[in-house]
């Protein structure tokens, strides 16, 4: 009796053991079982939490201005950039309008566009095109092109830290002035983004576009930007800019430093 009844708890054991395992005839009809429910739900969780490659502002305040006289008024300014793990495309939008006693002082916009891309996953190497297009009312050159392509090098690439510099070839087109017409140029130029804290952020770009038949003939631009987010309302920052573009050959009444300062709200999404 004792053997039977050791061989019964053995089955009843066994059984229980094997219908934990075995999938309901529910699972077998609709082919899903809890294992798959959870792989779905983390799977869906993942997704929720990857950042979009997308990114994208709006921004809006005053600006200050030093070109033949000072002067302050308003700005206006938007941006677009999509970054993944090969490259970087990042487009803007500035404009400013200063008026002092009624006359138009600055009506300045500037539009750019910049494509960046490494020759391979994990290589600092990388070949790039840019883009921009000017218009100046204060200025005798009025509308101004430039396209650049080249090869750039980074020397960090990091969440909080990219910085790279580039050389490259191009021209510049000016509608009047003292560069009136097309002007092959070449370029050097290095750009940083620095992330310090959560919330905080600098950018600085600075650029050397020479003539190639005189490389004292020259534009030179330097800008640099601060966003600090305001923590009490999600995507408003306060945005500091500075702005100095040189011209080495100014046309008839310009000046060879035109300077802008812009401070304002921006909203990110």
């Amino acid at each position: 009796m004792n053997q039977i009844s050791t061989a019964i708890s053995c089955f009843v054991l066994a059984s229980s053991a094997a219908g934990s395992t075995l999938p309901s005839p529910a699972e077998l009809v609709l082919n899903f079982s809890p294992a798959m429910a959870q792989e779905a739900e983390a799977s869906v969780d993942a997704a929720a939490e990857e950042k979009s490659p997308w990114k994208g502002s709006f921004g809006l305040g005053f600006s200050a201005s030093k070109t033949t006289t000072n002067t302050v008024g308003l700005n206006m300014n938007a941006a677009l950039s999509r970054t993944d793990a090969m490259s970087t495309w990042a487009s803007s939008l500035k404009y400013v309008y200063n008026v002092d006693d009624k006359v138009v002082q600055d009506n300045f916009l500037v539009a750019q566009s910049n494509y960046d891309r490494l020759w391979a996953i994990d290589s600092p190497w990388s070949w790039f095109l840019s883009t921009s297009y000017q218009f100046n009312q204060t200025e005798s050159y009025r509308q101004r092109v430039k396209g650049f392509g080249g090869a750039g090098y980074y020397f960090s690439r990091t969440d909080d830290l990219s910085w790279n510099g580039r050389a490259g070839a191009g021209t510049s087109w000016d509608e009047h002035g003292t560069q009136q017409g097309w002007t092959p140029r070449a370029l050097f130029s290095t750009n940083a983004i620095w992330k310090p804290i959560e919330g905080m952020n600098f950018e600085g770009t600075a650029s050397y576009e020479p003539a190639f038949t005189d490389f004292n003939n020259y534009l030179a631009i330097l800008e640099m930007k601060v966003n600090l987010a305001i923590s009490s309302v999600d995507n408003l920052s306060i945005y500091f800019t500075l702005r100095n573009e040189y011209n080495s050959r100014p046309g008839e009444g310009d000046s060879y430093n035109q300077i802008w300062v812009t401070l304002g709200f921006a909203y990110g999404f």
